[in-house]
């Protein structure tokens, strides 16, 4: 009886049951495609009139109704600000550091390139955009860059109207000191941002202070009545 060697042992091939099935193949997506998956699957399309399609001067015009053009189409863009330097600006990755190392955000933030001087800056709450506006100006790698609300009408050659002022409510109500007072009773003049420290601790009680949005090519009232009653429109005080 012959017998094989371990030696050939090893060279003989190995069973069929032994071969193992070739790996699914791996697909790789790009970046773009990720990020156009993740765009389509968060975003919610905009309940909009359809456009005016036709022609002017020769040339294809297409024209949206104006209450979607101002107010629901910028609602996506509700968080944006405009970075403008006055002078020379530095480049992008040193802005985007620079930025980040002199704010405490909370959440994310895109900064985007515009022109020679303009920046979009583009911050995911609330919060994190009125603490980065109200700062007004920041300086970046020595050259200052002026802070600015984006709103659909931006031009760069302008300047914006919407700027933040302090408004005092001297003598308020002591249980009137919180925000949830305050915003409706100051929205004649304008949208309230935020209490100073003293407002908002109770350390002071001859005046509120609150910051306010303000646009200044528009009239404000210095005076804002207080009703204490609906049944009797004497009771209050201005």
């Amino acid at each position: 009886m012959i017998q094989s060697s371990p030696k050939q042992n090893q060279n003989k091939p190995p069973a069929t049951k032994d071969i193992l099935d070739p790996s699914p193949p791996t697909v790789t997506q790009s970046l773009a495609t990720r990020l156009r998956a993740n765009q389509t699957k968060n975003e919610t399309p905009l309940d909009i009139i359809s456009p005016i399609i036709t022609t002017r001067q020769g040339y294809p015009s297409i024209t949206f109704h104006e209450e979607d053009f101002m107010q629901k189409m910028p609602g996506r863009c509700k968080f944006t600000l405009v970075g403008k330097f006055t002078n020379a600006m530095p480049k992008m990755e040193i802005i985007r550091k620079s930025f980040i190392a002199q704010t405490q955000l909370t959440s994310g933030v895109k900064i985007s390139h515009f022109n020679s001087r303009h920046i979009y800056i583009d911050l995911d709450n609330e919060a994190d955009h009125i603490s980065v506006w109200t700062k007004q100006k920041m300086f970046i790698a020595g050259h200052l860059m002026k802070l600015q609300v984006w709103t659909p009408t931006f031009k760069p050659a302008e300047e914006t109207p919407i700027v933040p002022i302090w408004v005092t409510l001297p003598e308020l109500p002591w249980h009137c000191y919180y925000m949830d007072i305050l915003t409706p009773l100051l929205s004649p003049i304008g949208k309230a941002l935020y209490l100073d420290s003293a407002t908002m601790q109770k350390t002071r009680g001859s005046a509120a202070k609150v910051r306010v949005q303000i646009d200044i090519t528009k009239d404000r009232p210095q005076h804002v009545w207080m009703g204490f009653s609906e049944k009797d429109p004497t009771l209050g005080k201005w």
